[in-house]
């Protein structure tokens, strides 16, 4: 090994192991960067580079610029075509390498400038570095698919590398961009494990509290059925009216489960269609209202709404079905003879839907929690912890939002927003 090799050998081993060591990208990138500085001395170096090979280039390190000159240019995009057309043939000595003489200055807004003169100096010897000469490396994976590349500037002896020094710099470059990109590969890789195994847990858990919550009204069905047919005739009127309204109940409890698992899973996979038609928000009212009297006689409901009140946009039947799952959580969480409360109001340009309730109210810090799928406060027999899940969904997807406001041992008010249909 000669006396030029050993320090180049030496060097690369030292970014080599820092970057199998490395447990993030960020930190590779600033190994290679100590790196190239310390094997052939330069003081400025800049590395662009992508997390992937789908992801635009961002400006990941800048090693000896100004804490100014970082805070400006650190994580701006860089071109992948602009790049690929900077770095003409006519600049590449070698491959992946590419040096741009101050004589030949090509202007380019993503160019990092390390000296003090804007024009006009000339070279002070041929072999003397100009403060506008340039020298790119590329870096690539064993595709030679470019996913960054390392910008260097002012050597420390001053000069311009020579041909062999140059030859050296493409091996470094080439070799550490392999690393890194074996390493990128081995992270994906284990990324994409994990998700597996982590998709595999959430099906089990989501098969499991399918059959949970089917069970409950299949054994009231199963139960009321048997009943009746064993003893029909024995018995009385009236029980055999409160046998056929429990499995009429426990019939519609499996069908809306059942919609609300569908609707998961589609929305989920990115697979549901919504309409985006005008629509009268007190008409959604009337009919969510309208199916809760239905199912809760026993329950009190006020609402009050503006005289004038503006149209929104969205879609009809999943508006009902979010207002519908907010009203069943107030009803679910307050007390029988307490009155719930329903209010439209027009605030900048959306329509907003409000729901309040008398109750135990939600505790601080768990506001996240309870839009996460299966995220309930509490168990409650009749909750699956997905409503609010799917209504947050369904609220963001026809442009609005979705929160509440929530003093506990008092009340809570969720609401959400629609946008104001305009008129074309």
């Amino acid at each position: 090994m000669t006396g030029e090799s050993a320090p180049l050998f030496e060097a690369l081993l030292a970014v080599t192991q820092s970057i199998l060591g490395a447990e993030h990208g960020q930190d590779a990138l600033e190994a290679i960067a100590h790196g190239v500085s310390r094997a052939f001395g330069f003081r400025y170096v800049s590395i662009v580079a992508a997390d992937s090979p789908e992801s635009d280039m961002t400006r990941r390190v800048m090693l000896g610029w100004s804490d100014e000159s970082k805070a400006e240019r650190l994580g701006e995009i860089v071109s992948r075509s602009a790049t690929r057309e900077f770095l003409s043939p006519e600049f590449e000595v070698y491959p992946h390498c590419y040096y741009f003489p101050a004589e030949r200055f090509v202007e380019w807004r993503h160019a990092l400038y390390s000296g003090e003169n804007d024009v006009g100096i000339e070279r002070s010897a041929p072999n003397k570095w100009h403060e506008r000469d340039s020298i790119a490396l590329v870096l690539a994976d064993a595709s030679d698919t470019m996913f960054g590349y390392i910008s260097i500037d002012g050597p420390e002896d001053g000069a311009v590398p020579n041909r062999a020094t140059l030859t050296r710099m493409r091996i470094f470059a080439d070799l550490v961009g392999l690393a890194l990109a074996n390493v990128r590969a081995r992270v994906a890789e284990a990324a994409r494990r994990a998700l597996l195994e982590s998709q595999a847990r959430s099906q089990s858990e989501f098969l499991g509290i399918v059959a949970h919550e089917f069970r409950s009204p299949l054994a009231a069905i199963r139960g009321a059925a048997v009943l009746l047919e064993t003893n029909f005739e024995r018995l009385a009127e009236a029980r055999r009216r409160e046998l056929l309204q429990a499995i009429s109940a426990s019939t519609t409890r499996m069908s809306t489960l059942f919609d609300d698992f569908l609707l998961l899973s589609r929305v989920d996979a990115g697979s549901l269609a919504l309409q985006n038609n005008i629509v009268d928000a007190r008409l959604i009212v009337n009919e969510a209202l309208g199916r809760m009297r239905s199912e809760h006689p026993s329950r009190r409901f006020s609402v009050r709404v503006p005289d004038e009140l503006p149209k929104v946009r969205g879609d009809e039947t999943r508006i009902v079905q979010v207002l519908c799952n907010v009203l069943s959580n107030a009803v679910r969480y307050s007390p029988g003879g307490t009155r719930i409360g329903v209010t439209l109001q027009a605030v900048r340009s959306y329509v907003r839907f409000s729901v309040r309730n008398r109750g135990p109210g939600i505790p601080d810090g768990e506001r996240e929690r309870l839009f996460t799928r299966f995220g309930q406060i509490g168990k409650h027999p009749d909750g699956t912890g997905i409503g609010l899940y799917l209504s947050r969904q369904l609220v963001e997807l026809m442009g609005g939002q979705i929160d509440f406001e929530s003093t506990p041992g008092d009340a809570t008010t969720f609401w959400f927003s629609l946008p104001i249909a305009v008129k074309a």
